[in-house]
């Protein structure tokens, strides 16, 4: 039996597998696309029957807010000859706001560095996301604000009265209705918590007045 190079492996593989179809799953029920799983499901068999080992390792990591970018160096191996072997590097990104940003890095890396070392054809164009990028700045501001509005509400409770407090979230429904422009923060945050104290107590005078 003809004992073959790498490269001869890799050409028998892509004389096996031309194409990998799209995933039934959509995202925002308006486009499908690759998997890493489909290119992975396609690839897995031919490449263990023509002897291909891959070997992906991260070489770079670099996680900047939610946002996670790897560098991939995968080396696909000779299985009857481990010095025989190629190594690509590929990048690959994953946005997300819990742990997997690492993953959908590693995963995006693999399968386009299969894709483009096969020759496959996918149809698609390129991989997105339903998540939006949020640079590192923005999610530390937004945490800043989080704690800030948690910190006045406590603040103007404690100055109403506990007493009053349902009446201090209707009046907030009110400013809410009053300034459809401005987010609950903006609300909160625009004046001290004596100041809105104050307005609030204005506004239940004038209600007890008018009932």
């Amino acid at each position: 039996m003809e004992k073959l190079n790498i490269y001869q492996r890799i050409v028998a593989v892509m004389k096996e597998v031309k194409y990998v179809q799209k995933s039934d799953r959509k995202v925002n029920n308006m486009y499908s696309f690759v998997t890493h799983d489909s290119v992975t499901a396609a690839l897995h068999e031919p490449m263990a029957n023509h002897g291909i080992v891959m070997v992906p390792t991260v070489a770079e990591l670099v996680q900047d807010g939610n946002r996670t970018i790897i560098k991939m160096e995968i080396s696909f191996i000779n299985a009857d000859d481990p010095a025989d072997k190629i190594t690509i590097n590929h990048y690959g990104y994953g946005i997300d706001p819990q742990d997997k940003g690492i993953g959908k890095a590693i995963s995006y890396a693999v399968k386009y560095a299969l894709l483009k070392l096969f020759c496959l054809e996918t149809g698609d164009d390129v991989e997105k996301d339903s998540i939006d990028y949020i640079p590192k700045e923005t999610i530390v501001n937004n945490e800043l604000l989080k704690n800030a509005l948690v910190d006045r509400k406590k603040q103007i409770i404690e100055l109403a009265g506990k007493e009053n407090k349902d009446d201090l979230v209707t009046y907030i429904d009110k400013l809410k209705k009053t300034f459809k422009s401005k987010t609950e923060e903006e609300i909160f945050l625009s004046k001290e918590a004596p100041e809105l104290v104050r307005d609030f107590q204005i506004w239940k005078d004038k209600q007890a007045k008018a009932a």
